[in-house]
């Protein structure tokens, strides 16, 4: 009888919550501004509603996110994803994995579009670290938190504390252990850039995200060689080369590689490289 009786209330609250949504999604198709979007029951009260069906309704919260992301990609404005909506979006997931922490599923919607499109890193890892706590076999939610600390909140330090984490846990590379200290060495910035890319590459799922972190290894493949060839030209003249075309006329390289986003690379006073496109490949902490 309890049991029919909580599947009863369970389906009432999903009803209940269908028609807000849909009530709050017409409403904000009137509003002139982003300012306000569908309410997300919190975690904690929808694991109380649910009852036992905690996995059911974490399902639901996870679909609804899925469903929404996959939807925009129709979108012609810009930005395709408003402010507002990836909070909405993050609070789906947050809530999905209040109910279920071991639904991996979520932890990963979440960091691959968090990250790169929403840049709410912070918010990103926080979501990580609830699923590295309960998941504390799954080496990969340490190795995105180890990311993200590097990557984007240039944070050797944090990245090389949950990259050796992940490394003692069952199934990662082998690689993981020694790019731990290898983050201590700033000059192999992009070096450990691309195996973190080429792993993340590798567990990519969805063709789409693939297809933009393949081409982000170009372009750090692309800014590797340029970086190598400074530092041959370095040794071998004893001074930073005046122009990055200096690298051919010298015989060091034997062409500029073209930039996969369509910029152009150049060489900055300290002898760095430099693309017009850097926005899209090294996103910065401002961005935040």
């Amino acid at each position: 009888m309890r049991t029919g009786t909580a599947a009863f209330l369970f389906c009432v609250l999903i009803a209940v919550h269908l028609l807000t949504l849909e009530e709050a999604e017409q409403a904000r198709k009137t509003l002139p501004t982003g300012d306000g979007g569908t309410y997300v029951i919190p975690g904690p009260i929808a694991k109380i509603l649910a009852l036992e069906f905690d996995g059911l309704a974490s399902d639901w919260y996870f679909l609804r996110a899925l469903v929404f992301e996959g939807g925009t990609y129709e979108r012609k404005e810009k930005p395709r994803v408003k402010s507002w909506e990836w909070k909405w979006f993050y609070d789906m997931l947050d809530s999905a994995t209040a109910l279920d922490p071991y639904f991996q599923d979520p932890y990963l919607l979440g960091n691959s579009h968090l990250t790169w499109e929403a840049h709410m890193i912070r918010e990103t890892n926080s979501l990580l670290e609830k699923g590295n706590q309960h998941r504390d076999w799954d080496w990969l939610l340490p190795f995105y938190i180890g990311f993200n600390n590097f990557y984007f909140l240039h944070d050797n330090e944090r990245a090389a504390e949950y990259l050796a984490e992940a490394s003692k846990r069952p199934g990662p590379s082998e690689q993981l252990a020694s790019l731990a200290s290898r983050l201590a060495y700033k000059e192999k910035k992009t070096e450990n850039a691309i195996i973190f890319l080429e792993v993340i590459a590798k567990k990519t799922e969805d063709e789409k995200l693939k297809k933009e972190f393949e081409t982000r290894l170009k372009a750090l493949k692309i800014r590797l060689l340029l970086e190598r060839a400074v530092v041959s030209y370095k040794q071998k003249y004893h001074a930073l080369p005046p122009k990055l075309r200096s690298l051919v006329t010298k015989g060091i390289i034997t062409e500029i590689p073209a930039d996969p986003y369509g910029g152009y690379f150049s060489l900055d006073t300290l002898g760095e490289i430099m693309s017009t496109s850097d926005d899209k490949l090294l996103p910065q902490q401002k961005r935040q």
